[in-house]
Formats: structure tokens, sequence, C-alpha cells
């Protein structure tokens, strides 16, 4: 017996409501993989990625920060220029360089945790599903691992809305 079902949708109205009667019969576990940001997906949706990614863009805007400041700091110690009557550490003439690469490590990081977190995300979802949804369908993995046989019935007649059903 497969361990789970996929369900393709045109329609994310239907969608919606296959996971409304889903939730309803207590199944848990739904994964939804979807061709466009509709609605129906923040209602399966599990946060977790974006608030990682958060936190990593974050640690790249500090290691910038703190790169700066040292790149800075060395180079205005290796080199003594007076210039102005300024002191040779003169805080606001870092500004600018400190600005920039903390836009540039946020930045850079952001894209990179972006990339991985991605092919990470779709490590998770089946390949029947992943092929479905690069077409314009809905994908709906229902996991029946462990179900007797009355309520994967129950499963399969909640998702009767679906265009096709695939073991």
């Amino acid at each position: 017996m497969r361990s789970e079902l996929v369900a393709l949708f045109a329609d994310p109205r239907r969608a919606e409501q296959a996971i409304r009667d889903l939730e309803a019969l207590g199944v848990e576990g739904l994964r939804l993989a979807s061709p466009a940001p509709f609605p129906v997906v923040h209602r399966v949706h599990r946060p977790g990625t974006e608030r990682l990614l958060g936190w990593l863009a974050l640690a790249g805007a500090v290691a910038g920060l703190a790169t700066a400041v040292a790149l800075q700091v060395y180079a205005s110690l290796v080199h003594p220029f007076v210039v102005g009557g300024k002191p040779v550490l003169a805080w606001p003439a870092f500004a600018i360089v400190c600005f920039e690469l903390t836009m540039l490590g946020a930045g850079a990081t952001n894209f990179v945790a972006l990339a991985v977190l991605g092919v990470l995300a779709r490590r998770g979802v089946p390949r029947k599903a992943k092929e479905a949804v690069v077409s314009d369908r809905l994908a709906l993995v229902v996991p029946i691992q462990g179900r007797t046989s009355d309520a994967t019935q129950a499963i399969r007649q909640a998702l009767a809305g679906a265009e096709e059903l695939l073991p």
C-alpha cells in the first residue's frame, strides 16, 4: 500500500474545500505544491523556512558590518593618514563602507540561503507532485501511512473534487 496520495486540482477553491474536508476528518501532515501563491497555500503552510531565512540574512548583515569595521580599522592603523585634522579612526568616514558591506552581506546571504532552502523544501514533496506542479495544477499530498482501509476510503471521498488522484 502506498504511503501517500497525490490529488491534482485545477481550481484552488476545490483544493481548499478538499483541505477543509480532510481537516474535518482529522488528517494531519497535508502538503500542498502550487505553481502560484494561491490563498489556499497558506491554509496548509507550515511556517519555518521564512523565519530561518530572516535570521540568516541578519547573520549575513552582522558579518558584513563586522568585516567593514575590521577592514577599515586595520587599514587606518596600518596606513595612518591625518586628513583635515581628523583622528586616524574617524568613524563618520566609515559609515558609507559599513552600510554597503552590511547590505552586501545580507543580500548575498539571503540569495544563497533562499536557493539552498528552496532545494531543501522540495525534498519532502513526492516526484509525482513535482511533475504535476510544472503544469498549472495544484498538488495536494495526503499521508495515508498506517490508516485503516475505512479511513483511506474516507480520504479518497474527501478528494473526490480532484481532477486526478495518483496512488
